[in-house]
């Protein structure tokens, strides 16, 4: 019988396929001399590291995809996963989902990795000439367990926590209460550990493809936070905030464009998401490094997300729901601004809005998108007319019309009408190719603008927090979009705003089901469950007027519309989210792992499953 989690972390290879990181690569050391010397250790500590390149699914890393079983983000109808994420969000989801499955899986095969090092690390201390050195490698391996572990135990609930290398025999280990993990985990990040690394890696070719000690603290930071230790999240933010002054900060964004039509100009995150951001912004403190030395160590976001036009696919997009929590200029929502006019729902709009998602009437890489079926044609810009000299050819718009128009993203078979600008690049244009195109842009874990929301919400929790400070994060990552001020520093109006930013700034990075957890079934059932809304297929201007709370939840009233006018929202017509208290809180266990480990069985499932 196939011992599952024991099989995976014992039969681990060890090959390192990256760029910087595959520096040193594996010539098939035995494990129990692995490592011999301080090569050996830095090519085991380097695959530790790409343990976490390799938590993707089909196409994507999955932090880019589970915004998709929440509130903020969905999927196309007949996208070839499309079952197994439905059963996320509508609480049907079994033992044998195979996303449950995978990312479990996933995480142990990086713990073996991180172990296969550990174990036997203390070997080649005598054999270094900076002892330094030791205490390195140990610091990231701990960092990178601890990332994996996080995960397994707000996905999972109590796992088993392995801390060494296994063999086919050593295979029977329990579940442990995952306060538990936390603690033992939180516990190894300790500050005399943690402050033999660098600040950062100061070496180009490694950049921040190793976690330096500023992102260490951020990480623990984030711990702290995802597990209600709120005053401890404070003090690691507060110390990873001044490791980082003159190392990292967030991004300048050109918001000239945003709200502005197609022939104005693009409105662009480049400098922060794109491959421009990948080389040189100093707001990235960690991130998964990928290339093109093998195709296992490329992903395919940028097909998943791009338009029909830009031969994409047009995979996933954010919902109504996200795009009506965007603010006005003002600082007020759009079910309270003056500043907003549903006919002219794209002006005068948080420049976020445009950043980071892609809505009708805009430009992207370079082409006019429009979900208007009329627009058969489409600008590209990136050509020059060879009549006129000037820029702009007329192209087919495949997101309305030929054999792609079915899936396209305002289609019956489409997300919700609406797409992601995060992760794109003017690079990518003419080069996606059907699903074989190798997308080898980096993928940010921890960011500056992470950090100071970390450090915002656990002085907003924790009792006698610094309000002042959280007031300062918050408005420090409004200023660099000319968003005006929080002014209100009461703990429920920072809260509020807290909330916002954290939704629409990290929107398709994957926090947003975690968020919704962390702050409480009264939030999350609110959130998680209801109608997923689009615009309708003939008219791409919501008239719908939205109820948005605190939280920024948005829902909807069929019989409310600004112009008192029919609701011309549609909803995507085969699934609506489905939170259910006491059981969604967490995934089921998956059943390979409750079928090969006798000492966890069918009769310990997470409860509700």
């Amino acid at each position: 019988m196939k011992k599952s989690l024991i099989y995976i972390l014992f039969c681990t290879a060890m090959l390192c396929t990256g760029c910087s990181l595959d520096r040193f690569p594996l010539n098939g050391p035995s494990s129990g001399t692995f490592p011999a010397s301080e090569e050996e250790a830095q090519a085991g500590v380097l695959s530790a590291y790409k343990a976490i390149a390799n938590m993707k699914r089909q196409y994507s890393p999955y932090t880019r995809f589970f915004d998709n079983i929440t509130d903020a983000a969905c999927f196309r109808e007949n996208h070839s996963e499309a079952t197994i994420y439905k059963q996320l969000c509508q609480s049907i989801a079994t033992s044998e989902n195979s996303v449950v499955e995978d990312l479990y899986s996933r995480i142990y095969r990086g713990a073996g990795r991180v172990h296969m090092v550990l174990d036997n690390l203390e070997n080649i201390r005598q054999t270094l000439d900076d002892d330094e050195v030791f205490w390195q490698f140990k610091a990231e391996l701990l960092c990178i367990r601890a990332f994996l572990y996080d995960w397994a135990c707000q996905y999972y609930g109590d796992i088993p926590f392995i801390d060494h290398s296994l063999t086919l025999e050593d295979y029977a280990y329990p579940r442990i209460p995952r306060e538990e993990v936390i603690e033992r985990i939180l516990s190894d990040l300790d500050d005399e550990l943690l402050d033999h690394l660098p600040i950062a890696w100061g070496r180009e070719d490694w950049r921040v493809s190793r976690i330096g000690r500023a992102a260490a603290y951020t990480l623990k930071a984030r711990i702290c936070l995802n597990w209600g230790r709120f005053e401890e999240a404070a003090r690691c933010s507060k110390i990873a905030m001044e490791l980082s002054k003159g190392v990292f900060e967030l991004t300048p964004l050109d918001i000239s464009y945003c709200g502005k039509g197609h022939a104005d100009g693009e409105p662009s995150c480049e400098a922060l998401f794109g491959f421009t951001g990948e080389q040189s912004s100093k707001e990235w403190m960690w991130a998964v490094e990928y290339n093109l030395l093998t195709a296992a160590n490329t992903h395919g976001s940028i097909y998943a997300f791009a338009s029909r036009v830009h031969n994409g696919a047009a995979y996933q997009g954010p919902t109504q729901a996200l795009m009506d929590t965007f603010q006005c200029t003002d600082g007020l929502s759009i079910a309270e601004s003056p500043k907003y006019d549903y006919k002219h729902p794209w002006a005068n709009r948080d420049p976020r809005l445009d950043l980071y998602t892609l809505r009708p009437n805009t430009r992207y890489m370079g082409i006019e998108y429009t979900t208007d079926k009329s627009r058969t044609k489409v600008i590209d810009y990136n050509q020059i007319d060879e009549k006129t000299n000037q820029r702009g050819v007329l192209i087919t718009n495949h997101d309305v019309s030929g054999n792609k128009a079915e899936y396209g993203p305002n289609a019956p078979s489409g997300p919700g009408g609406y797409l992601w600008r995060k992760f794109s690049s003017s690079e990518y244009y003419g080069q996606i190719v059907g699903g074989s195109y190798q997308d080898v842009l980096d993928c940010c874990l921890i960011r500056y603008a992470e950090l100071l929301l970390i450090d915002a919400e656990a002085n907003i929790e924790m009792e006698g927090g610094d309000l002042k400070r959280a007031a300062d994060d918050l408005n420090r990552i409004r200023a660099r979009v000319n968003m005006p001020k929080v002014d209100d520093s009461s703990r429920e109006s920072l809260r509020k705003a807290l909330r916002y930013e954290r939704k629409v700034e990290l929107c398709a990075e994957g926090f947003r089901w975690f968020d919704l957890r962390r702050w409480g079934n009264e939030v999350a059932v609110k959130a998680l469950n209801g109608p997923v809304y689009a615009p309708g297929f003939e008219n791409n201007i919501s008239n719908a007027i939205p109820q948005i709370d605190d939280n920024w939840i948005v829902k909807y009233d069929q019989t409310k519309t600004w112009d008192s006018g029919e609701f011309n929202l549609r909803k995507l017509t085969s699934y609506e989210l489905k939170y259910v208290e006491g059981k969604d809180e967490l995934w089921p266990f998956p059943y390979t792992e409750m079928l090969t480990n006798p000492e966890i069985g069918f009769g310990n499932n997470n409860p509700g499953y």
